[in-house]
């Protein structure tokens, strides 16, 4: 990460229903509410603007890439207005090439993204509404656009064993 940076938040909660998933369960909710685009380029204005030793901003939404249409609003509006910093966000598999290139373009250095498990089962269990193929592509895309990728994992999810741990640090593996 590049450092010092700037944490900000776009938005509040996340309308998917993950079992694990402590932040929409205790604190943001599951109700997803959006600060204007316009709004947020201007706060990205006024930390280039007023904190010049800012190197970075990171996104603390539980999810920015929830509404893909916004993502690319957004990062055509950086690119409108001239807005030079670097970012990082957490984000959710999902989301396509052609948005991750203008998010990249617009100053995207990388995305924190939740794979959790290798094991579609798990995956199932926990009501991630993931497909494995679907991780696959979405690595295969951030690396074709120049997004840097901090995968997270998670070992002991209800209905785990040796064999869906395994499952998981292929995944990983494979994933690089």
């Amino acid at each position: 990460a590049l450092y010092p940076m700037v944490t900000i938040t776009t938005s509040r909660g996340c309308p998917f229903p993950c079992t694990f998933c402590v932040y929409p369960q205790t604190m943001m909710g599951r109700k997803f509410r959006l600060r204007s685009i316009e709004n947020v380029v201007a706060e990205m204005k006024y930390i280039v603007d007023e904190f010049p030793q800012a190197k970075a901003v990171f996104f603390e939404d539980d999810t920015i890439t929830v509404n893909k249409k916004r993502c690319k609003e957004f990062a055509e509006l950086v690119l409108k207005e001239g807005v030079k910093i670097s970012w990082t966000a957490n984000a959710r598999v999902g989301l396509d090439y052609e948005t991750m290139l203008l998010m990249k373009e617009a100053g995207c250095r990388s995305l924190c993204v939740g794979f959790e498990s290798g094991s579609q089962k798990i995956l199932d269990n926990m009501k991630k509404k993931i497909k494995l193929e679907e991780m696959e592509q979405f690595m295969l895309d951030a690396r074709k656009s120049g997004i840097l990728i901090h995968g997270c994992f998670m070992a002991g999810l209800p209905g785990e064993d040796r064999q869906t741990m395994n499952e998981t640090l292929e995944l990983a593996k494979r994933l690089n």
